[in-house]
């Protein structure tokens, strides 16, 4: 990224360190966003629709993230200050490209699909672990993302999540095969979490294409004659 291709947001959208609300939605011109030092929220749908928006500098002084701000955006990533105070709901909906996300405050709040239909957010790290009521599709969104740096988290993190891997296997392969999630694979292989028949996932991933997902699979099995799983 050049430095011609940023865009440090100047004062005309801040007004007492907030980016002003829609302040630059759906702008398809911007590629690469500084938010300077001193703002302390983003405003609802800021960034909304800003669809080859694809990075953004957090400022350390950053404490509020709120609704919709980065909905239907480019980001491929997003690295959060510690300070962060509050991410409201839907603040990074609908963000198809995100493939990493790091929420490094233990006391971050974090509202409901904060992170929703962001169905290739493969790795990450969310310090708090798990938000208080989040729903049945969130709870599998952060335990995969759990999958990807277990060994960061507290005991209560890894034993929720290592629970719901236990209860819903299926459904936890069915989405590391489907968005071809090697990050979590690695963590599930290295812990040995899987209880299920790992021949059947080893057939399904080797369908779908999926060699390092199959790899990972199979140095969990010990080993296999390559001509039991010919396709």
């Amino acid at each position: 990224m050049t430095d011609m291709e940023k865009t440090i947001i100047d004062d005309s959208f801040i007004i007492d360190g907030r980016i002003t609300e829609g302040a630059c939605m759906q702008d398809e011109s911007l590629v690469s966003v500084v938010i300077p030092e001193g703002v302390t929220d983003i405003g609802e749908a800021a960034f909304y629709g800003c669809a080859n928006l694809g990075h953004v500098v957090f400022p350390e002084s950053l404490k509020i993230i709120r609704e919709e701000a980065f909905g239907d955006t480019g980001l491929v990533e997003a690295m959060l200050p510690s300070g962060l105070e509050m991410i409201e709901e839907d603040a990074f909906y609908s963000c198809g490209s995100l493939r990493r996300i790091e929420v490094p405050g233990m006391d971050t709040i974090i509202g409901k699909d904060a992170f929703g239909c962001c169905d290739h957010l493969l790795e990450g790290y969310i310090a708090a672990g798990f938000p208080g009521g989040i729903r049945h599709h969130e709870e599998l969104q952060y335990t995969l993302l759990w999958c990807s740096c277990p060994e960061k988290h507290s005991a209560d993190t890894c034993a929720r999540a290592e629970a719901f891997i236990h209860k819903y296997e299926d459904l936890i392969m069915e989405w590391v095969i489907k968005y071809n999630n090697v990050p979590a694979m690695s963590g599930i292989a290295r812990l040995g979490l899987l209880n299920g028949d790992t021949d059947r996932y080893i057939r399904a991933a080797g369908l779908a294409g999926r060699s390092e997902i199959t790899a990972l699979l199979m140095s969990m099995r010990g080993g296999f004659d390559e001509s039991e799983f010919e396709l």
